[in-house]
Parts: structure tokens; C-alpha cells; sequence
């Protein structure tokens, strides 16, 4: 809550380089939650042996979005290296990256008002009801059974030419009033996505059961004539939603 910052070099990512990292981190503090991604150098057995080691509960969200805070913080922290670059004409950061690291947390944060630093344990109210603005009405953005598309992920330095959203439509199930406000999604048939979303990772569209939906292939024909049928694929679907039309009702 504080947004202390903590910042280490490595080499690489294997599991016994994560575990040192982390075991320097808890000399300092000892969290009760470790939130990260789902990669490998966390979800291995070295590293969730420490975990346990330490009565850490470690967990990763459904959601794909990144972490708003920690890539805050990535940003921050790499506007203040550029400028030493640029004056050094070097990207050596290892001499730099302790004495940045500590200019960071001595920085009174816009977010909550205080120098991370400076964050104590009597602090705790004031901070959260100013990160969370606990007294504030939750306004939705999303209204049940509205009809949306969820934001494909998109890793880092990837330039796509993709569209940004799923062609597969979902529809919205329930409303939670936390702070951002969460949406739980159903897909078409009624089964319940995995995971709730934020609004950033929807977009609401406008379908009725009257709009054309696209195919992406013919799997098979049955009868002749006006009783002719074909099985499909719709774009964006996956196999379980493939069914059987009339072809008349195709348009081309």
C-alpha cells in the first residue's frame, strides 16, 4: 500500500536466482500475500517451497491486464536511469540502480501523498481511504446482460495489427461494487468465464439474436434443396458452439 520499491539485478531468471531475490526481501520485510504473474520463475518448486517456508500466501489473478502499479513503477524508475545514461553516455546500471531506487521511495507519491519511505503503520487509514476513496459511490460502467467483448493481452514491445478485442461475445452476469468496479462474464451458452474483469477490459457491443454472425468454415452439408443444412464454425468460437443452419439463411 505503501509503494515501497524494491529493486535487485540478476542475471537470469531461474528458479534459484528468483528464491536468493526473494530471500534478501523477506531479511527486510515479511509480506503476508505475494501477488505475481504466472511465469515459471514463480510457479516452480524452489520458489514456493520459500513461500511456504514462510507462511506466504502466493497467488496470480485470471486477468491478463498487468500490474498498474508495478509497471508505474517500472516507468518511474526507467525515466531515472535514461537520464543517467544520456549524461554517462553508458547503459551501466548496476552502480546506479540502489541510489535511484532510494530516490523513488524518499518521493512523496501524488497517489496517496507520501514519501513511501516515510509510510508507517499508524499511516494506514489515511492511506488507504486516499488510494481507495472508500467514501466514494461505485459507478458501473457495464449494466447486466449488456453484451461485450474482453481485450485480447498484448505482451510487451508487441506491435499487432490485430484487433484488439475477441470476436467471441460474452455476456455480462453479475456487477461487484470494489474499487475499480469487477464484471463476471458468461459466455452465449450460459457458462461462466473464469475470472472477473475490469471495465478497461471490455467493450461493449451492440448484437441481437437478428444480426448476422460470421462463419469461418463449412464442416459438413446435410439434404438437398430448400432442407439443405451446414454444419459451421463461427469465427471467434471455439468447437463447442459449432451448429447446424439452413443454407438459405447464408449471405455472401
Amino acid at each position: 500500500m505503501s509503494r515501497y520499491l524494491r529493486a535487485f539485478p540478476i542475471k537470469d531468471k531461474k528458479a534459484g536466482t528468483i528464491a536468493k531475490v526473494f530471500s534478501k526481501v523477506f531479511k527486510e520485510v515479511r509480506p503476508k500475500n505475494i501477488q505475481t504473474d504466472k511465469g515459471s520463475e514463480f510457479y516452480n518448486k524452489t520458489v514456493r517451497s520459500l513461500f511456504k517456508k514462510f507462511n506466504i500466501h502466493h497467488y496470480s489473478t485470471k486477468s491478463e491486464a498487468k500490474c498498474a502499479i508495478l509497471e508505474r513503477a517500472h516507468k518511474t524508475l526507467q525515466n531515472k536511469m535514461f537520464r543517467v545514461f544520456t549524461h554517462r553516455n553508458s547503459y551501466k546500471y548496476y552502480d546506479i540502480l540502489k541510489p535511484l531506487v532510494d530516490s523513488y521511495n524518499h518521493s512523496v507519491h501524488r497517489s496517496h501523498g507520501f514519501a513511501p519511505a516515510n509510510v508507517t503503520e499508524a499511516d494506514e487509514p489515511l492511506l488507504y481511504k486516499s488510494l481507495y476513496e472508500i467514501d466514494a459511490p461505485v459507478r458501473f460502467r457495464f449494466a447486466v446482460n449488456d453484451v461485450v467483448r474482453i481485450s485480447k493481452a498484448r505482451k510487451v514491445f508487441r506491435k499487432g495489427y490485430l484487433p484488439g478485442w475477441t470476436e467471441e461475445t460474452f455476456v455480462v452476469y453479475k456487477r461487484y461494487p470494489t474499487n475499480p468496479p469487477t464484471y463476471l462474464l458468461q459466455d452465449l451458452s450460459g457458462k461462466e468465464i473464469d475470472g472477473r474483469f475490469y471495465a478497461e477490459e471490455l467493450q461493449k457491443i451492440d448484437k441481437s439474436d437478428q444480426d448476422f454472425w460470421a462463419i469461418e468454415k463449412i464442416i459438413r452439408t446435410k439434404g438437398r434443396g430448400p432442407s439443405r443444412q451446414l454444419f459451421v464454425k463461427w469465427v471467434g468460437f471455439d468447437d463447442s458452439f459449432n451448429s447446424w443452419i439452413k443454407a438459405k439463411w447464408l449471405k455472401t
